[in-house]
Protein backbone atom coordinates (compact mmCIF):
# COMPACT_ATOMS: atom_id res chain seq x y z
CA UNK A 1 0.00 0.00 0.00
CA UNK A 2 2.72 2.52 0.84
CA UNK A 3 3.97 1.98 -2.56
CA UNK A 4 1.44 4.20 -3.85
CA UNK A 5 1.80 6.76 -0.94
CA UNK A 6 5.56 6.69 -0.95
CA UNK A 7 6.77 10.36 -2.01
CA UNK A 8 7.80 13.50 -0.07
CA UNK A 9 4.32 14.41 0.62
CA UNK A 10 3.43 11.11 2.37
CA UNK A 11 6.51 11.03 4.46
CA UNK A 12 6.13 14.79 5.46
CA UNK A 13 2.43 13.57 6.86
CA UNK A 14 4.04 10.32 8.55
CA UNK A 15 6.71 12.79 9.86
CA UNK A 16 4.04 14.94 11.29
CA UNK A 17 2.23 11.95 13.40
CA UNK A 18 5.39 10.59 14.59
CA UNK A 19 7.76 13.58 15.31
CA UNK A 20 7.24 13.11 19.25
CA UNK A 21 8.46 10.00 18.98
CA UNK A 22 10.93 11.31 16.98
CA UNK A 23 12.10 13.28 19.49
CA UNK A 24 11.17 11.61 22.52
CA UNK A 25 13.53 8.79 21.58
CA UNK A 26 15.75 10.31 19.41
CA UNK A 27 15.07 8.24 16.41
CA UNK A 28 14.37 8.92 12.69
CA UNK A 29 11.50 7.64 9.98
CA UNK A 30 14.02 5.00 9.02
CA UNK A 31 14.50 3.57 12.29
CA UNK A 32 10.92 3.42 13.47
CA UNK A 33 9.96 1.36 10.12
CA UNK A 34 13.33 -0.90 11.00
CA UNK A 35 11.98 -1.39 14.51
CA UNK A 36 8.81 -2.26 13.91
CA UNK A 37 9.59 -4.61 10.77
CA UNK A 38 11.90 -6.60 12.85
CA UNK A 39 8.80 -7.00 15.79
CA UNK A 40 6.29 -7.79 13.67
CA UNK A 41 7.95 -9.93 11.31
CA UNK A 42 9.55 -12.50 13.97
CA UNK A 43 11.09 -14.72 11.51
CA UNK A 44 12.87 -12.07 9.46
CA UNK A 45 15.68 -10.83 11.45
CA UNK A 46 18.69 -9.84 9.62
CA UNK A 47 19.59 -6.43 8.12
CA UNK A 48 19.37 -8.18 4.78
CA UNK A 49 15.90 -9.49 5.36
CA UNK A 50 14.85 -5.84 5.86
CA UNK A 51 16.49 -4.65 2.55
CA UNK A 52 15.12 -6.99 0.68
CA UNK A 53 11.22 -6.61 2.33
CA UNK A 54 11.09 -3.71 3.35
CA UNK A 55 13.31 -1.93 -0.02
CA UNK A 56 15.20 0.66 2.28
CA UNK A 57 19.15 1.32 1.66
CA UNK A 58 21.17 -0.88 3.13
CA UNK A 59 23.16 1.88 4.00
CA UNK A 60 20.02 3.63 6.39
CA UNK A 61 19.76 -0.36 7.47
CA UNK A 62 22.87 -0.11 8.58
CA UNK A 63 23.06 3.16 10.14
CA UNK A 64 19.27 2.34 11.61
CA UNK A 65 20.83 -0.97 13.29
CA UNK A 66 23.80 0.75 14.72
CA UNK A 67 21.86 3.35 16.13
CA UNK A 68 18.94 1.25 17.80
CA UNK A 69 21.35 -0.90 19.15
CA UNK A 70 23.34 1.86 21.08
CA UNK A 71 19.53 2.77 22.18
CA UNK A 72 19.15 -0.34 24.08
CA UNK A 73 16.18 -2.01 21.77
CA UNK A 74 18.45 -4.08 19.57
CA UNK A 75 20.71 -6.49 20.20
CA UNK A 76 22.61 -8.58 17.91
CA UNK A 77 22.79 -12.75 17.75
CA UNK A 78 25.03 -15.37 16.39
CA UNK A 79 22.78 -18.51 15.88
CA UNK A 80 25.48 -22.14 16.60
CA UNK A 81 24.08 -23.55 13.72
CA UNK A 82 25.23 -20.99 11.09
CA UNK A 83 27.40 -18.29 12.90
CA UNK A 84 28.23 -15.99 9.06
CA UNK A 85 24.49 -14.33 10.12
CA UNK A 86 23.68 -11.56 12.20
CA UNK A 87 20.29 -11.51 13.77
CA UNK A 88 18.62 -8.79 14.97
CA UNK A 89 16.48 -9.00 18.14
CA UNK A 90 14.02 -6.66 19.73
CA UNK A 91 14.79 -6.19 23.31
CA UNK A 92 11.85 -5.89 25.91
CA UNK A 93 13.40 -1.65 25.94
CA UNK A 94 12.05 -1.29 22.86
CA UNK A 95 8.19 -1.93 23.36
CA UNK A 96 7.08 1.75 24.72
CA UNK A 97 8.58 2.81 21.57
CA UNK A 98 7.00 0.62 19.33
CA UNK A 99 3.67 0.64 21.42
CA UNK A 100 3.80 4.68 21.08
CA UNK A 101 4.53 3.69 16.87
CA UNK A 102 1.39 1.67 16.62
CA UNK A 103 -0.92 3.94 18.24
CA UNK A 104 0.27 6.90 16.55
CA UNK A 105 0.38 4.91 12.90
CA UNK A 106 -3.23 4.13 13.62
CA UNK A 107 -4.00 7.62 13.91
CA UNK A 108 -2.45 8.45 10.98
CA UNK A 109 -3.82 5.56 9.21
CA UNK A 110 -7.30 6.51 10.08
CA UNK A 111 -7.05 10.40 9.21
CA UNK A 112 -5.32 8.94 5.54
CA UNK A 113 -8.41 6.75 5.16
CA UNK A 114 -10.37 9.43 6.26
CA UNK A 115 -13.96 9.75 4.53
CA UNK A 116 -12.67 6.20 2.10
CA UNK A 117 -15.46 3.29 2.56
CA UNK A 118 -13.33 -0.21 3.51
CA UNK A 119 -14.52 -2.08 0.69
CA UNK A 120 -12.36 0.64 -1.35
CA UNK A 121 -9.55 0.54 0.88
CA UNK A 122 -9.80 -3.27 0.40
CA UNK A 123 -9.72 -2.83 -3.54
CA UNK A 124 -6.93 -0.15 -2.78
CA UNK A 125 -4.87 -2.64 -1.13
CA UNK A 126 -5.32 -5.76 -3.74
CA UNK A 127 -4.20 -2.97 -6.97
CA UNK A 128 -1.30 -2.15 -4.45
CA UNK A 129 -0.28 -5.31 -3.97
CA UNK A 130 -0.19 -6.79 -7.53
CA UNK A 131 1.67 -3.65 -8.56
CA UNK A 132 4.42 -4.01 -5.94
CA UNK A 133 4.12 -7.88 -7.47
CA UNK A 134 4.77 -6.83 -10.77
CA UNK A 135 7.55 -4.75 -9.93
CA UNK A 136 9.08 -7.16 -8.32
CA UNK A 137 8.85 -9.55 -10.77
CA UNK A 138 10.36 -7.23 -13.35
CA UNK A 139 13.46 -6.20 -10.92
CA UNK A 140 14.27 -10.17 -10.56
Amino acid sequence: MELLLNGHQYRRFQEAYFSAVFEEYELNLADIRVLLFLYEHKSCDTARDIVENHYLAKSYVSKSVEKLIEHGFLERKHLQEDRRYVHLLVREEAIPVIEEVRQQKQKMLERLFQGISPEHIAVLQEIAGKISSNITDISR
